[in-house]
Parts: structure tokens; sequence; C-alpha cells
């Protein structure tokens, strides 16, 4: 199954999309799994020293957080499409300021 990742962790795994083994049938925990198996550094993006998922990290199936419908347990269905986020942040401000008049 592909996966798509954004931002900082492109760069850990080499490009914008990875090819899993983990798939339909599986559960999000065993796709995320297989990603830090074979990535480790994404231990420390993806899970904090508890062993849940950061809360800045969003695990999207077909645009929707999975801590929205059954969390990290829940199995991938068929023809999902599912992408990660890491938290985003930053930019170098607003080049004109907001007007204060009200609206």
């Amino acid at each position: 199954m592909n996966v798509r990742v954004y931002a900082t962790l492109r760069a850990i795994v080499g490009g914008p999309k990875v090819a899993l083994e983990s798939g339909p049938g599986d559960s999000f925990r065993t796709l995320l799994h297989e990603l830090i198996t074979r990535w480790p550094d994404l231990q420390k993006e993806l899970f904090d020293r508890n062993g849940e998922l950061h809360t800045g990290i969003h695990v999207f199936l077909d645009g929707r957080d999975i801590r929205y419908l059954g969390g990290m347990d829940m199995l991938i269905p068929e023809g999902a499409e599912v992408r990660i986020f890491p938290p985003v942040g930053g930019g170098t401000g607003c080049a004109t300021p907001f007007a204060d008049d009200g609206r």
C-alpha cells in the first residue's frame, strides 16, 4: 500500500510516498510499526515515550483523522488513502498587518 507523508517526514523516508507491505485488513498500528521498523528515526517523530501517537501527528484515512474514526487499532479498509502529517508551523509573518477595524 502506498502512504503519503508530508513535511519533515519526507526527509526521513526519502520522498513524499512510501510503499508498504501493510495494507487493507491490517491495523493502523501495524502500518505505523512497519514504518518505524524500516525508518527507525520515525519513532521519535511519531510516538511519545509511552508509545502513543504524538498529539501533533495526524494520520488521515481518506481525509479524516483516525483518532476520530477508530484509532490505531482500526483496520485499514480496501482502497484506503492514507496520509501522515507531522506538526507544521512557521512562516515569516504577514507581509501586511491585518486591519484592526472589526472586520
